[in-house]
């Protein structure tokens, strides 16, 4: 290898044939997303059948949607919370058809810290969404040089404590460092962002301003030499990371590197409170593409012109709770607001607590926050002024 390439670069061929395949299979489920989501279910339902959550509800192989739907109702997490436990203490079984590889930690800002179990089939259908996801975009845009590119990806730690399960040390972090271990895993970054991934881990999960410097400071090193054209992370994070740079380097993002595209996530509303400056920070021609997910897995993103996002029907089961009725996200129509209920590899019929908001029937929803009044009578009132102005 020549000094001074980038290893994410050499290893970008398998990248590319995952997206490829991946690609294809995003692109059918948005077509057919009823058929899709038969085939998600029947995959799900062969892992639920060897869990004991599943043999509790008499969860089988080859069920319908409406079996499905009849043997288990939707649940929050507290219902979740004693089988988590009873995984913590090595009944691993309990809840999951394989072994855990990683514990993603809730910050706990709406209520009582989750952890939530990552197995690997679950690691690595978030690799495959992201692959998908790249494809689609670089396809659509005519980026060049995503696939494969160094990435900017300030983070929070993979690695916080660990659990002794089995004779093995299962660690505990927060998504956004799980989720770059895990892109790092199965899309051939391994060498590339290992060093960089073990100095956050080493930080810390501290939040103070002078840890997130040193995060900066980590990830500058990281990509020092190359021309990125990824940065990926937290709306805050990227923020920060932009004006720090600017402090102390005297440039903006955009200045140092030729960025395509900046996947944008971990917050509400980015579209209008952090899309303009991010852009501005990082340059006008950096396509700023909205990511949703949480530590349960990563759902959607915004695909297309409008500003909206488009459900991975592929990879994982959506439903909403609309007013008294449970129906399938496809089914959704324009106009209407639900609690967002999915299926993971992990958790079945979890209803995550976010509101969702279907702009066209069934293909574009946004998630303005958590499931309330107030989150409600805001998205009622959005809805209404947009669906006024387009009379106009």
């Amino acid at each position: 290898m020549a000094e001074g390439e980038s290893l994410a670069v050499s290893k970008a061929p398998e990248m590319v044939r995952l997206a490829a395949r991946e690609l294809e299979v995003l692109a059918s489920a948005l077509e057919e997303p009823a058929e899709a989501q038969d085939r998600v279910l029947e995959g799900l339902l062969r892992i639920y059948a060897k869990t004991g959550l599943g043999r509790e509800h008499g969860l089988e192989e080859g069920m319908d949607l409406e079996e499905y739907r009849s043997a288990l109702p939707p649940r929050r997490y507290d219902a979740f919370r004693p089988y988590v436990v009873r995984v913590l203490r090595g009944h691993v079984e309990v809840l999951l058809a394989e072994e855990p590889v990683f514990f993603g930690i809730t910050s706990g800002t709406t209520g009582q810290p989750k952890l939530i179990p990552i197995t690997s089939t679950d690691a690595e259908l978030r690799a495959r969404v992201m692959a998908a996801c790249l494809a689609w975009l670089t396809a659509r845009w005519g980026l060049e040089g995503v696939l494969g590119s160094p990435c900017l990806a300030p983070c929070l730690p993979s690695r916080v404590s660990t659990v002794r399960l089995r004779g093995r040390e299962v660690p505990c972090g927060y998504i956004s460092g799980i989720n770059a271990e895990i892109m790092a895993r199965y899309l051939g970054l391994e060498e590339a962002l290992r060093p960089y991934l073990d100095e956050v881990n080493a930080i810390g999960p501290g939040i103070s301003r002078a840890d997130w410097e040193k995060r900066f400071q980590a990830a500058l090193r990281a990509v020092e030499g190359h021309d990125m054209k990824v940065a990926v992370g937290a709306g805050p994070a990227l923020w920060m990371f932009a004006r720090w740079l600017k402090r102390v380097k005297g440039a903006w993002p955009r200045e140092l590197w030729n960025m395509e595209l900046l996947l944008i996530a971990g917050v509400p509303h980015i579209q209008a409170a952090y899309v303009p400056e991010l852009t501005r920070y990082y340059g006008q021609d950096a396509l700023p593409v909205e990511l949703y997910g949480a530590t349960e897995g990563l759902f959607a993103a915004t695909l297309a012109e409008e500003p909206y996002l488009v459900p991975f029907y592929h990879a994982y089961l959506f439903e909403a709770r609309v007013g008294k009725c449970v129906k399938m996200l496809h089914e959704m129509k324009a106009g209407e607001l639900g609690s967002l209920i999915v299926s993971t590899p992990v958790l079945p019929r979890y209803e995550i607590g976010d509101l969702v908001v279907c702009h066209a029937d069934g293909l574009y929803f946004s998630v303005p926050g958590r499931d309330r009044l107030a989150v409600r009578l805001s998205a009622k009132i959005t809805a209404f002024v947009s669906a006024l102005a387009s009379l106009l």
